[in-house]
């Protein structure tokens, strides 16, 4: 609080001075003592310990458990936030504990989540803010004067209740109420729309790190037999049976399948480090343990919701939509600015003497601000209705290729499935054949090595109908339902804040 320096010393000399001077005076001090208190504080630089960060760079490694603090969820885990939320609910249809708990946990805690819904506070008190101005007003005024004219000393004081009314006689107090009301809405159907990305995000994240893994291990199976091969080569190379040349290409493939492992782990490594950034964390890679984890079945497709729902389900479309109601309601209120306004005012003072009066004040000239001010407006309106309508074209050649996509990749698995079981089939035979000598090395080592190929190609297609899927839901509104049984479980965007 600042220091308030007042001078009434002398007062009782003065030719104004009332026995209720010093009670006047102490209430107009208080108030400048209020005046000076400050809600501000200052900022420091965020403590390191605080945010978790380590002392040195960590290297890529990993922990002995999922989530430290929730080992015991497994199978048992329930998550409010996703079961009341709409735009989350679908990450419970592929039945992955593991997965729910982490956009719980990402949901709760990531920064960019908790800056939207700030935004979605600030347009809150904005609306607070316009509605007050179809209110009166009421403020108290407090003044004190001293002054000296030769030997002659006077001193005045006065306390005094104000109040203020404009009157909406145009609508332009209504309609800047309905604009914050709009913004208030599309900021809430914004933050709903980055709750559903951020949480696809992470569900993709987490489907690519499982594939990623197993495809390490695929690797790592590629790289203990090409160790057996060149054994069996060096063996042959001392007994005179193999040649100098087989022996080099033998480590050159050793070698290469080596280096594509070490590729491999960088990729894991960095993909724990961007989930560990959702998670607003330190990403030091050893947060998670992805070991004995597995790709979820593909939950059955039942799709009823019609391209006309699409409109009010996505909170993308619905944030645009809002936002362009909102420049609607601030085009109505930049031509109404151009029109009279009517006042009124009253007050009255300590000595209960009261005055009202009435003001009417119409704009003459100001170089044009008020046009131009309407014809911004007009532009900003023109501005989002195009944005709109290309946004939900877009919306809905996004959908109509990845529902395309669904069947595509289906029966792209189903022939990498068969083509897998065909490979395994053929490694059994050359491997019986090998084993018989009636082949040789190189051509069992291609025939595993097209087994293995056949089992990343699955791996890879598998994950990429769950990301399909997920890229379904996210441009869904985050449900697959009819608008009925979604109206039903009278969930609301804004149950995310």
């Amino acid at each position: 609080m600042s220091d308030s320096n007042v001078n009434i010393n002398d007062t009782q000399n003065t030719a104004s001075a009332t026995p209720s001077f010093s009670i006047k005076t102490s209430a107009f001090v208080f108030l400048l003592a209020l005046a000076g208190c400050s809600a501000y504080e200052e900022r420091s630089t965020p403590d390191p310990k605080a945010l978790g960060l380590p002392a040195q760079w960590q290297s890529a490694a990993s922990s002995d458990g999922l989530y430290p603090a929730d080992k015991e969820a497994g199978n048992q885990f329930y998550s409010p936030l996703l079961a009341t939320t709409a735009q989350t609910r679908w990450v419970k249809s592929f039945n992955d504990p593991s997965l729910a708990l982490l956009v719980e946990r990402v949901l709760s805690n990531n920064p960019s989540l908790a800056a939207e819904a700030a935004k979605v506070v600030s347009a809150g008190a904005g609306q607070i803010q316009s509605e007050s101005a179809l209110y009166p007003t009421l403020d108290l005024t407090g003044s004190i004067s001293e002054s000296q004219t030769g030997d002659s000393r006077s001193g005045s004081e006065s306390v005094k209740l104000n109040a203020g009314f404009e009157l909406d006689i145009w609508g332009k107090l209504s309609a800047r109420e309905q604009e914050a009301s709009l913004n208030y809405s599309a900021a809430r159907a914004s933050f709903s729309g980055a709750a559903l990305d951020l949480s696809a995000d992470v569900a993709e994240g987490w489907y690519n790190l499982i594939t990623q893994k197993k495809l390490l291990k695929l690797y790592k199976r590629r790289e203990d037999t090409l160790i057996n091969a060149l054994k069996v080569i060096e063996q042959g190379y001392k007994n005179g049976l193999k040649e100098i040349d087989e022996l080099y290409d033998a480590k050159q493939s050793l070698q290469s399948e080596r280096d594509n492992i070490s590729s491999q782990e960088q990729i894991i490594a960095e993909q724990v480090r961007a989930l560990q950034v959702f998670l607003g964390r330190y990403p030091d890679g050893r947060l998670l343990n992805e070991e004995g984890l597995e790709l979820p079945d593909l939950p059955a497709l039942k799709t009823e919701i019609l391209p006309s729902e699409l409109i009010t389900r996505s909170p993308v479309l619905q944030s645009h939509w809002l936002t362009l109601l909102a420049a609607d309601a601030g085009l109505a209120a930049a031509n109404r600015e151009r029109f009279p306004s009517l006042s009124l005012s009253a007050s009255v003072d300590q000595s209960i003497d009261w005055n009202l009066m009435a003001s009417l004040t119409q704009p003459l000239f100001n170089a044009g601000k008020l046009a131009a001010a309407e014809d911004q407006a007009a532009a900003n309106v023109e501005q989002q209705e195009k944005l709109y309508l290309q946004t939900v074209f877009s919306t809905f050649a996004d959908v109509e290729n990845v529902l395309m996509q669904e069947a595509t990749l289906a029966h792209r698995y189903q022939l990498a499935s068969e083509d897998l079981v065909t490979a395994r089939n053929t490694t059994t035979l050359a491997l019986s054949q090998y084993q018989l000598g009636l082949t040789d090395l190189d051509s069992l080592l291609s025939v595993q090595k097209s087994m293995l190929d056949s089992e990343a190609q699955l791996l890879a297609l598998h994950n990429q109908r769950l990301s399909n899927r997920i890229r379904l839901y996210q441009l869904l509104g985050g449900d697959t339902r009819s608008e009925q049984a979604f109206l039903a479980d009278k969930v609301q965007p804004s149950d995310a804040l």
